[in-house]
């Protein structure tokens, strides 16, 4: 039923190409903006409830905020598309036994914050209010699109005071999410480039222009860049490009643990990163 539902879905953008481009055009933005979140259940949110909860204001929407501890140490954790805080429960039960305060948010369109879409750009924005927000930050740790967004506002607001960063299991390049589209759906040339300028006119540039590779050439803090060599969802060529263009980085490729890159063992590997005196890797 889920290949049937595709099919049809790049069939009907197809259609929409030529009887009505421009309902195409908000309806391909949509989609590829749409995290298609998964609800928080119960087991997560008695989880997230161990934290203060609050909200901030974010383009009239709100999102849920959280912190843990009042630790010397300050680290915010910025998560991946289509999850949302709860997947750094592991990481917060450790590091709320050292001397940190955790800070954490869901993105808007998942968990429990509002709205419906998410795309690079207001990831970045929304990230760019939180630290406005909360005001300093020391630490940042962020998984998949989280990391993505990461470099792009160190690259972007020059007013970011982050000491170290961890990235882990980040996409590269815009342009893949588009490719990656296009395939499932079987997308002709007229309904790609269709999309591709309703995203121009939303975000004020074409989709090449978020390369991770071009965001990273002037970051100068330490990061630990991580990826699993088995990653279905990411290639880890990235982070292996992004190791030799972010000159104060460590690489650190891992086996098994594929896109989510989860492990006791691996978690006491970025808490130690953190936690090391300000170093040079080059």
């Amino acid at each position: 039923m889920k290949k049937i539902i595709i099919k049809l879905t790049g069939v009907y953008f197809n259609i929409l190409a030529y009887v009505k481009p421009s309902l195409l055009k908000q309806k391909g933005y949509e989609l590829f903006c749409n995290p298609f979140s998964r609800k928080v259940l119960p087991h997560h949110l008695k989880f997230l409830e161990t934290a203060e909860m609050f909200q901030f204001q974010f383009e009239r929407k709100n999102v849920q905020a959280y912190k843990w501890g009042n630790g010397s140490k300050k680290v915010l954790l910025i998560h991946g598309w289509a999850s949302n805080t709860f997947r750094w429960k592991k990481i917060i039960e450790k590091m709320k036994e050292d001397d940190f305060t955790i800070y954490a948010f869901d993105a808007p369109a998942h968990g429990l914050s509002e709205g419906k879409i998410l795309n690079l750009l207001i990831y970045k924005n929304c990230l760019d209010a939180f630290l406005k927000e909360i005001t300093t930050v020391d630490y940042a740790i962020a998984h998949s699109v989280g990391g993505f967004a990461l470099q792009y506002a160190l690259h972007d607001n020059k007013e970011i005071d982050i000491k170290k960063a961890v990235i882990m299991g980040a996409p590269g390049e815009a342009s893949d999410f588009f490719v990656f589209y296009k395939n499932l759906l079987s997308l002709n040339a007229k309904s790609m480039k269709l999309i591709i300028e309703q995203f121009k006119h939303e975000l004020g540039y074409y989709p090449s222009y978020f390369s991770a590779k071009e965001f990273s050439k002037d970051i100068e803090i330490p990061i630990l860049l991580i990826h699993d060599k088995d990653d279905k969802d990411t290639d880890s060529k990235y982070t292996e490009t992004l190791s030799e263009v972010i000159k104060n980085s460590r690489l650190l490729l891992t086996e098994g643990l594929g896109h989510n890159l989860k492990s006791k063992e691996l978690d006491y590997e970025i808490i130690n990163f953190i936690k090391e005196e300000v170093q040079v890797y080059y």
